[in-house]
């Protein structure tokens, strides 16, 4: 086993056991939060597997980037929901079981329109992409939607056992989650810095996209639209990583690089867009000197 299929593996592993942990800690109570907020739910929907992928599609398409960029580009586009914005909002400003409902209604959403998403992918690059629908419904299943469903389910049904086994379970998939992160980021760091601008023009615009998708369909309310910029901007860098190389290994080292300068830029500009967000409420009492988003 190469180092690439060894942290594939252990992306996935790290994956399952987020999302079971994940649901453990919301329950279906928690996840049913965006649900039971209809019109919110439609605009999330737009705002992660419409608008992201659609400009997605577009920088792909008017900048001259290499087959491995475009490919890192649109894994990361499809995938919304990454495992770490759930912890990011327990930590700073957010709504945090919003952030939980956000990501788990889309790692849900994910075992359908992932897949498509692929197939459409598949469609437009025939002689360089190719990806069964079958195969990615069931590894995105299997990675998200299964781990999350038995949680819940065990909050549910076993709640004395998800007392006893959630926290250290919490424990032990947040620090695999930081292992994957700083592997990908050691892995492709030093290559993101040597991939010139265009590739970085590229990322920074897809993660433009998701903060302003995020920010515009939110709503009105500052902490839901916040919440929902910051978690649509931030794409499944694990599960990008896991299905590129389970379906494209040829180039699965090359599509790294980009998913990592993805990781980087997105969490840099949603930093920015935080600061720059908080700034504009705390002058909420001189809206004449607040910029607009």
């Amino acid at each position: 086993m190469d180092l690439k299929e060894l942290l594939s593996s252990f992306a996935q592993i790290t994956v399952f056991a987020v999302m079971l942990s994940m649901g453990m800690a919301l329950g279906f109570e928690g996840m049913g939060r965006l649900w039971r907020r209809p019109s919110l739910l439609l605009r999330c929907f737009v705002a992660a597997f419409v608008v992201v992928p659609v400009a997605a599609m577009v920088v792909t398409r008017v900048l001259p980037l290499t087959f491995e960029v475009r490919a890192g580009i649109a894994a990361m586009a499809v995938i919304p929901g990454a495992p770490l914005i759930y912890r990011k909002m327990l930590k700073g400003p957010g709504d945090v079981e919003l952030a939980g409902s956000f990501q788990a209604t889309m790692a849900l959403l994910s075992i359908v329109l992932v897949p498509l998403w692929f197939g459409i992918i598949s469609a437009m690059y025939p002689n360089d992409a190719a990806a069964p629908l079958a195969v990615v419904f069931k590894q995105v299943m299997l990675m998200q939607g299964v781990p999350l469903l038995v949680g819940a389910a065990i909050a549910h049904w076993l709640p004395d056992l998800a007392d006893d086994f959630n926290e250290p379970l919490n424990r032990i998939s947040s620090a695999m989650l930081v292992g994957v992160v700083l592997l990908v980021a050691a892995m492709g760091l030093s290559l993101v810095l040597k991939a010139g601008p265009v590739p970085i023009l590229a990322v920074v615009l897809m993660a433009a996209a998701g903060l302003l998708s995020g920010h515009y369909l939110g709503g009105s309310d500052p902490v839901t639209r916040q919440t929902i910029a910051v978690a649509n901007a931030s794409r499944n860098a694990g599960l990008s990583l896991a299905l590129v190389t389970l379906n494209f290994p040829a180039v699965a080292h090359e599509v790294l690089v980009t998913i990592a300068a993805y990781a980087i830029m997105s969490g840099i500009a949603s930093k920015i867009y935080t600061r720059l967000y908080q700034k504009q409420l705390a002058r909420g009492a001189h809206p004449q000197d607040a910029p607009g988003f």
